[in-house]
């Protein structure tokens, strides 16, 4: 069994797009922060801001999760090394359903931060949806920190 990171085509980075600006739509609606009437929009001009130039955008890393031959997923990061310390930023790791719960997460991810190690880049930053505890595991795991809260409350519960 082998797993490989391979570059997205712009087939490839096509089919992410639809996955992945519905599922983060889905999120932020799930989160508070946007409405379901225009989730999707607000998606699609966000993945738009961060990748004009689509799958061939500077410094954005858009790769295929491959196990034996089948694309079993996606994963997305850029780099910022015009900061010190310079960083990567892990946007987007998704393992298909059907291939959830088998440790390709975990190797996926290994794989991409000692990517990121071999270019140089000191570290990985990441943000995980509070809703998402398995994904907020995973990352524990993999040995990152949590650097930041967010809290919200209903201000009518004090009514």
């Amino acid at each position: 069994m082998t797993l490989n990171l391979t570059l997205m085509n712009h087939q490839d980075f096509q089919r992410f797009l639809e996955i992945a600006t519905v599922n983060f739509a889905n999120d932020k609606v799930k989160n508070g922060s946007w409405k379901e009437e225009t989730a999707l929009e607000q998606s699609k001009a966000a993945f738009q801001s961060l990748l004009p130039e689509g799958e061939n955008t500077e410094n954005n890393y858009l790769k295929n999760i491959v196990l034996n031959e089948e694309k079993i997923g996606y994963i997305w990061y850029s780099i910022n090394i015009k900061q010190v310390p310079n960083y990567a930023y892990l946007y987007e790791i998704l393992i298909y359903p059907e291939y959830r719960g088998q440790g390709f997460g975990k190797e996926s991810m290994r794989m991409c931060i000692k990517e990121i190690n071999e270019l140089g880049v000191d570290e990985v930053c990441l943000h995980v949806f509070g809703h998402n505890q398995s994904a907020l595991n995973l990352y524990q795991q993999l040995g990152f920190e949590i650097t930041d809260y967010n809290l919200k409350v209903s201000s009518s519960r004090f009514n």
